[in-house]
C-alpha cells in the first residue's frame, strides 16, 4: 500500500506540472526517472540509460508498456498496482505504443514531444516521505556492508577478491553494487576511480562504493591501514576533512549547488592544496536515482531544496571522503554514519576516520 500512496504522491506532482505547461502527458523512459515514480527496479542491464518499461502518466491514470518476458515479475514485483498494463512481444518496440505530438511531454530531447527533463529531475530530486524513510535505511545498511568488508579484507588479497568480500555484503543486505571501487598501496595515490585489479591490497588501502534498493542509491567511502600511515597521507587526510566540512556548511536549502561548491573550492585552498587539486575529480552533487544527478561546479544553478539526497567526495593525493546526506529543513542528516567505523570530530561532526589495525 505504501508504494501505491507514494507513487500517486509522485504523480500529483506530475499532474501540477502537467497542468502548468498545458501538456496532457508525460512519457517517462529513463532508467532513474521510472525507477522514481514507480519506486521499483526499472532495469535489467545495469549499462542502459533506458528503462526496460516506458511509463505514460496522464492527468488522470498511469500507463505501463513493456514485454511479454518483463510484465509478469514487473506485476508481481515491482509495479505498484496503479498502472495500467500494456504488454506486447518482445520483438515489437515500443515506440508505437506511446503518444506523441505537442501536448505529450518526454524525460529527453525528442523531436515529437516537449522536453521536460529539467523538470522531471527537480521534482526526482525532491524525495517524498516514503522514499526518506527507504533512503535511510539503504544508506544505514551500505555503509554497515562497507564498513564491515573493509574490516576482513586482508594485506595478501587482491584488489578484485576484496571487491568480491565487499559485493558479497551488499547483496546479502539486498543491494546492487552499481559503482564498486578498490584501490590499494600500489594504485591509491594514482587514480581517482580505481576500477579494482589483480593488485595487492598491500598496507592501506581505498573501498568506494554506490548501493543500489528498488531504484534509490547511497554512496560511501572507506579507507583502512594495516600498518603506519605515512605522515603526510595522516595530514592530508585531516585537511581533506576540513574541505568537506566546508562543503557541509554550504549545503543549505535555499542555496544553489554552486554556492556549497563554491565553499568547498576555497577550502581546498585554505587546507594548503595547490591551487588545481579540485579539478582533477569532480567533487560529488545530489544523487537519490543516479550515483550524481550530476557534478556539481560553481556555476551549478540548480537550489538545494529540502529532501534532496546528497554526496560530496572530495579527494586529494590518494585519499577521499565520501558520505550520503538527506537535507532537513534545519539542515541536514548524513544516513551513511556508521558508529562501528572509528570516527574523529571535525567542526561537531562525527567524521570516518582511516581504520587503523
Amino acid at each position: 500500500m505504501n508504494r501505491a500512496l507514494e507513487q500517486r504522491e509522485k504523480r500529483a506532482r506530475i499532474k501540477a506540472l502537467l497542468e502548468a505547461k498545458g501538456l496532457d502527458a508525460v512519457v517517462l523512459r529513463k532508467g532513474a526517472n521510472v525507477a522514481w515514480i514507480i519506486g521499483g527496479r526499472a532495469h535489467i542491464p545495469t549499462t542502459l540509460e533506458l528503462s526496460c518499461l516506458d511509463v505514460i502518466v496522464y492527468r488522470d491514470r498511469i500507463v505501463a508498456v513493456t514485454n511479454k518476458i518483463e510484465a509478469p515479475r514487473l506485476e508481481a514485483e515491482e509495479l505498484s498496482g496503479d498502472e495500467e498494463l500494456i504488454v506486447i512481444d518482445w520483438f515489437e518496440g515500443r515506440d508505437g505504443q506511446l503518444p506523441s505530438g505537442q501536448k505529450i511531454g518526454i524525460d529527453s530531447p525528442d523531436s515529437n514531444r516537449v522536453n521536460l527533463s529539467a523538470e522531471i529531475d527537480e521534482l526526482r530530486r525532491a524525495l517524498n516521505s516514503f522514499e526518506v524513510d527507504r533512503l535511510e535505511q539503504i544508506g544505514s545498511d551500505a555503509a554497515k556492508s562497507l564498513g564491515e568488508s573493509m574490516l576482513k579484507i586482508s594485506s595478501k588479497m587482491s584488489e578484485v577478491e576484496a571487491a568480491g568480500l565487499i559485493a558479497n555484503s551488499l547483496w546479502s543486505r539486498n543491494l546492487e553494487p552499481v559503482v564498486l571501487l578498490v584501490a590499494g598501496s600500489e594504485r591509491i595515490e594514482s587514480f581517482r576511480h580505481p576500477l579494482p585489479t589483480t593488485s595487492l591490497i598491500g598496507t592501506i588501502f581505498m573501498g568506494v562504493i554506490c548501493a543500489r534498493r528498488k531504484g534509490l542509491i547511497a554512496s560511501v567511502t572507506r579507507i583502512r591501514s594495516l600498518g603506519s600511515i605515512p605522515p603526510e597521507m595522516e595530514s592530508n587526510y585531516q585537511a581533506l576533512l576540513n574541505v568537506e566540512a566546508a562543503f557541509l556548511d554550504g549545503t543549505k536549502a535555499g542555496s544553489t549547488f554552486g554556492q556549497a561548491f563554491k565553499s568547498g573550492e576555497l577550502e581546498y585552498l585554505k587546507q594548503g592544496f595547490a591551487r588545481d587539486e579540485f579539478s582533477k575529480h569532480h567533487q560529488g552533487g545530489p544523487t537519490g536515482y543516479l550515483p550524481r544527478d550530476f557534478p556539481a561546479h560553481e556555476k551549478s544553478a540548480q537550489v538545494i531544496g529540502i529532501n534532496n539526497a546528497i554526496a560530496w567526495n572530495p579527494s586529494a593525493q590518494g585519499i577521499k571522503v565520501e558520505d550520503t546526506l538527506i537535507t532537513r529543513a534545519s539542515g541536514f542528516e548524513i544516513i551513511t554514519a556508521d558508529k562501528s567505523w572509528p570516527s574523529l570530530e571535525i567542526r561537531g561532526r562525527a567524521r570516518p576516520d582511516i581504520a587503523r589495525s
